[in-house]
């Protein structure tokens, strides 16, 4: 079905008159009555009567009218995002682990939203794994992360490092202290990430060399989930600095000794990028962290 057709159809539902149409239009009358001619000949009826000097909509003409407005709707939407790439904006499709929607990824968004009006955002979350996998077959434009996945189709950078702490809950042993080491945390159950997080390897790797010691309690995949079992008294946690362990039914302690931090990454497709305004965000987001990096203050 030819779009331009229903767009001549549309403005003659608006003016009901041929001649009115055609100057609105700018084409001639007859280009317009041939149009509608060809129109009416593909739905098998005729979509238009006559009344008068004017027209009127037929049965025909009733039953496309809120179709065709949806159609042509559907396809300039279509054009306006094809020439916002073409321009680099347009909307960019980002998949992010949890723990970096508040405020990290919001505040990159905002930044760049401001210095690209006509760009925006679609947002889904996963895990690191699913949040690759879906940068790396095309689901996803650009993906924030906690682990890296060799693959030389994906270029990643860190936008991100934060402390690991402990957290307890109020009136544990260790609540009263300013700070705490890891050899500390070992006489106490502990709650922590299972396998499927990303946010696992740091700590994995920070209990290494104690790793017969550490009694790991409770496993569970979302920072949300650790926090509730540490401030009901389930355990305490070692893990990355984040908004979900910081209630006030827990305490968090610095970890002094030894003291690690844990990275977040920024993933995109490095060959057939999806997108200039893809590549350019990523870029934003990488120059906007080693900025605050430089001034000392890394988002959190």
């Amino acid at each position: 079905m030819n779009i331009d057709h229903l767009r001549y159809f549309l403005i003659l539902c608006q003016e009901m008159h041929y001649n009115k149409a055609a100057q609105r239009l700018n084409i001639s009358q007859s280009g317009l009555s041939h149009a509608m001619a060809a129109l009416e000949k593909e739905l098998g009826g005729p979509l238009f009567q006559k009344e008068g000097r004017g027209i009127t909509l037929g049965r025909y003409g009733t039953i496309l009218l809120p179709q065709a407005q949806q159609m042509v709707a559907l396809a300039d939407s279509c054009l306006r995002q094809f020439q916002m790439l073409r321009e680099g904006v347009g909307t960019l499709r980002l998949r992010t682990i949890p723990l970096l929607i508040v405020p990290a990824v919001t505040r990159l968004c905002k930044q760049f939203k401001e210095d690209n009006p006509g760009c925006d955002f679609e947002f889904s979350t996963g895990m690191s794994s699913q949040v690759c996998q879906a940068v790396l077959s095309g689901e996803a434009d650009v993906g924030f992360c906690s682990k890296i996945f060799p693959d030389p189709q994906l270029t990643y950078a860190s936008i991100q490092r934060r402390p690991m702490v402990a957290a307890v809950p109020l009136g544990h042993p260790l609540s009263d202290q300013t700070a705490v080491t890891l050899g500390e945390t070992l006489p106490y159950p502990h709650v922590t990430y299972s396998w499927l997080s990303g946010q696992r390897d740091p700590v994995d790797r920070l209990f290494a060399p104690v790793r017969d010691q550490w009694h790991i309690a409770y496993q569970v995949e979302d920072a949300n989930f650790i926090a509730e079992l540490v401030a009901q008294g389930f355990g305490i946690t070692v893990l990355p600095d984040t908004p979900p362990i910081h209630r006030p039914d827990i305490k968090i302690l610095p970890l002094s000794k030894p003291m690690q931090e844990s990275d977040f990454y920024i993933v995109r497709r490095s060959t057939h990028p999806s997108s200039a305004t893809a590549a350019r965000f990523f870029d934003f987001c990488v120059h906007a962290s080693q900025k605050n990096r430089n001034n000392g203050s890394d988002s959190t």
